[in-house]
C-alpha cells in the first residue's frame, strides 16, 4: 500500500507530552476533540496510530481517507 493522507477524529485530547508519538501527523486540539491529519506511510502505520489512540483511552469518532484535492 502506498502512502495516503488521512484525517482522524477522536473524542478527547491528546496530552501535549505525547504528541510526538504521532510524528507524521498534524494534530489540532479542539475543546472536546482532537483531529489528526497527514500522510500515513502504510496500512501498518495507520493501525499503529489507531492502536495508540485506543491505548490513550480516546474514542474514535471518524477516520477518512483524504482525496488529493481535499484541503489539509
Amino acid at each position: 500500500m502506498l502512502a495516503k493522507a488521512f484525517e482522524i477524529h477522536v473524542r478527547g485530547t491528546i496530552p501535549a507530552d505525547l504528541l510526538s508519538d504521532f510524528e507524521y501527523l498534524e494534530v489540532e486540539v479542539m475543546c472536546t476533540k482532537t483531529v489528526l491529519r497527514g500522510v500515513v506511510p502504510d496500512q501498518a502505520a495507520l493501525y499503529g496510530v489507531l492502536l495508540r489512540l485506543q491505548s490513550l483511552g480516546l474514542e474514535l469518532m471518524e477516520v477518512r481517507q483524504l482525496r488529493a484535492e481535499d484541503p489539509e
